[in-house]
């Protein structure tokens, strides 16, 4: 590999790391706090000035104040005829929808020229006639007593399909007294929420109390506006459907706010005084040409509220340094982007991977490649892309990219990069990881490179446990397949058999074929290791009820394992050019004769007496046979894994109970009566295939009964 090839493939490498890193850094949420301070200033210094025009602004400014109490003698809060005059020349003037942005939580009080009751009800009266108007109410904790209750019906009947997940509960509400609940269209929750920094971003649309929901504010007026009947949500998309228009969610459920523009009147929206406005609606009455002009409310969605500082209702938004901004226009701006479409969303996961992607293998690649100096200038202009690229896609397609996560990684890739060019001094230890991690396990490679001089041909001998598998059928399931298909089928296959091996924390040894061979109990030595070997085992018996499919074809997974523990012998073996870490010797060998056995008894698994004795008081097994395997003159005891003893269930107790009792009539060489027994055995559990082979043997030992020695065993050679 030539040098560039090399620098390549660890640029690469580097620039992986770092992105998938970056990724999980910025949706962990450490640094959103950075990313939605450089989204503001994308906000207050390079916002496309914009004016929406569906929304005018009412305010009930100082101007207003100074007005009613130098001519009215009024003083806040005005008496609730003022408004009903307010919603009476807002209505003959064709406003769509009327928002107040006001709690009218309690009745009117007396004053001396005007009655409560006079007031409220000649509100209620015009709300009513007019049929449009939006009331505030505040959805509060349960540090706060209800004030009012809400109705079960309002004028406006509104159907909410949405899941209770993007809906915010309370148990109490600050609401309008009753009446004017009976006389509104539709009430609207005015709660501030606020990110970690106390800035007002986004909002939730759905609030709810006693399971009765309730719009946010602005979502209440484009409901009025548009005339809308219900609501829908699309959990794909993560969108509601209002009427014909389509409003984004984010992944919390709320609703990401576009800021036009600095608050306050003269910057973005339209805003008219409340004097001017009831002066207005007195000179239409005296007959006189009102100031305002009627038509700049035609078709309009009307917002009335506070921005008189002394009102206290400015709110902490992205252009809160530049301008005070009211509350009354958080709304404007959230029913402005409903109606225009205008939402904001975020660069899309995979073009930002690919677009980090790329540059940091750039930066990575180049810091390998040249001088420090002709690097770092490359660099810093590498740095400022992003930069110019947030500014250009927030302009022209309202989308935020996550600037602060994409410069750290860039620093990050650059600090790596330096870190490996430093690191590659120590050479030795990385030509043992490049040489050994081929054929040694990896806990080998890194004890190797803790102590290189352990590298050397001997081995020791330790006590744990072997397995051996085989692949079922194997032969006529590769008959079955081309030899690409075969190699599929085997990788597939053998994922699955590894991760059982590790998950019980054995050693992967070798592929044998269609086989492995694994080690229990080595490198890293354990008391455990039998126990630890027979879990694998009843995994590899669960695996057999899994099939994997391959070109519509169903392939069992049933696998046969043979497994014994004993002394053996475990190092680095092999010649001065190649060594294989693995294990011989008696032990291993019986391991591997006795998968061959699971032929003769239909068996899925067997382990020889040693690993029995050392897993009985933990697994049922059962007791196989007294075989002599090919090699081995000496009996040996083979017994059958059935289940730990925690799920010894009252079927296996009845089944080991008949086959025990038949076992025992073989072994005293009553065989007409045990094969009746196996029969029985079969016929009661006809799946059980030891019992069938048997009830054969029973047979065929009933006419020639020298087929077994005197041992009681028969002569198995299989190798």
């Amino acid at each position: 590999m030539n040098i560039n090839t090399k620098r390549i493939l660890i640029g690469l490498g580097i620039a992986l790391i770092i992105t998938l890193l970056s990724g999980l850094l910025y949706h962990s949420g450490l640094i959103q706090r950075w990313e939605n301070q450089v989204n503001d200033i994308l906000y207050r210094d390079f916002q496309v000035e914009q004016h929406p025009s569906e929304a005018i602004i009412i305010a009930i400014d100082q101007n207003s104040l100074d007005y009613f109490q130098k001519n009215f003698q009024i003083l806040w809060p005005w008496p609730r005829d003022i408004y009903a005059m307010a919603t009476n020349y807002l209505n003959s003037c064709g406003a769509k929808v009327i928002v107040y942005d006001i709690i009218f939580s309690t009745p009117d009080i007396d004053r001396l020229n005007v009655q409560a009751e006079y007031a409220d009800s000649v509100f209620a009266r015009e709300m009513l006639s007019s049929g449009n108007v939006v009331l505030a109410m505040q959805m509060e904790d349960s540090t706060h007593l209800s004030v009012e209750q809400l109705l079960i019906q309002f004028n406006r009947r509104i159907v909410y399909n949405v899941p209770q997940r993007i809906v915010y509960k309370y148990p109490n509400v600050t609401a309008p007294i009753e009446r004017f609940q009976k006389a509104m269209a539709y009430p609207g929750a005015v709660n501030y929420f606020t990110d970690n920094d106390g800035v007002c971003r986004r909002v939730p649309l759905f609030f709810a109390k006693d399971d009765q929901i309730v719009p946010y504010m602005a979502l209440a007026a484009v409901e009025i506006y548009d005339d809308i009947s219900s609501i829908d949500y699309n959990s794909m998309k993560h969108t509601i459907f209002a009427g014909k228009r389509c409003v984004p969610l984010n992944n919390s459920g709320f609703f990401d706010i576009y800021w036009y523009g600095p608050g306050g009147a003269g910057n973005t929206f339209q805003y008219v005084s409340f004097a001017q406005l009831l002066n207005s609606y007195l000179q239409v009455k005296n007959g006189q040409k009102p100031d305002l002009d009627p038509a700049i409310f035609q078709d309009k969605a009307v917002f009335i509220g506070a921005t008189a500082a002394g009102l206290l209702d400015l709110k902490t938004t992205p252009f809160s340094s530049v301008e005070p901004y009211p509350g009354v226009e958080i709304y404007a701006t959230i029913f402005s982007n409903i109606i225009r479409g205008d939402y904001i969303s975020n660069l899309p996961l995979i073009i930002w991977l690919g677009f980090s992607l790329i540059l940091i293998w750039l930066l990575a690649f180049l810091w390998q490649k040249l001088k420090i100096w002709q690097s770092a200038g490359i660099s810093l202009i590498i740095l400022f892309i992003p930069l110019i690229m947030s500014v250009v896609i927030f302009q022209r397609w309202k989308i935020f990219m996550p600037v602060v996560t994409t410069e750290i990684a860039f620093v990050l890739s650059i600090t790596v990069v330096l870190l490996v060019n430093y690191l590659t001094e120590g050479r030795e230890k990385k030509m043992i990881k490049k040489v050994f991690n081929r054929y040694l396990h990896p806990t080998v490679v890194e004890v190797l490179t803790r102590n290189p001089e352990r590298l050397e041909m001997g081995g020791k001998e330790i006590v744990a446990t072997v397995m051996f598998s085989d692949l079922q059928n194997f032969t006529g399931i590769a008959e079955l397949f081309t030899p690409p298909e075969i190699v599929g089928f085997l990788n597939q296959y053998f994922t699955k058999v590894e991760q059982i091996i590790f998950k019980n924390n054995g050693m992967l040894d070798k592929y044998t074929g269609d086989g492995i061979m694994a080690i229990f109990g080595a490198p890293v030595q354990t008391s455990e290791h039998a126990r630890m070997a027979c879990n694998a085992a009843l995994d590899f018996k669960n695996l057999s009820t899994f099939t994997i499919e391959v070109k519509n074809r169903t392939i069992p997974l049933i696998t046969r394992l043979g497994i014994n523990s004993g002394n053996f012998v475990v190092g680095n073996i092999g010649s001065a050019n190649r060594m294989d870490y693995t294990a011989i010797g008696d032990t291993v060998n019986l391991a591997a004769r006795l998968e061959g056995v699971n032929k003769i008894y239909g068996t899925q698994n067997i382990i020889s007496e040693t690993t029995y004795s050392l897993v009985k008081e933990n697994f049922i097994c059962r007791e196989l046979d007294l075989i002599r395997v090919k090699g081995r003159e000496k009996p040996l005891a083979i017994y059958n894994i059935i289940c730990i003893k925690d799920d010894l269930s009252s079927e296996i107790e009845k089944m080991l109970k008949l086959y025990n009792e038949a076992l025992r009539l073989y072994r005293e060489c009553e065989f007409q009566t045990a094969e009746r027994a196996f029969l029985e055995l079969n016929r009661q559990f006809p799946d059980d295939s030891v019992g069938k082979v048997f009830a054969k043997r029973c047979v065929q030992l009933i006419n020639e009964p020298q087929l077994i020695d005197e041992d009681g065993v028969f002569n198995i050679t299989v190798k």
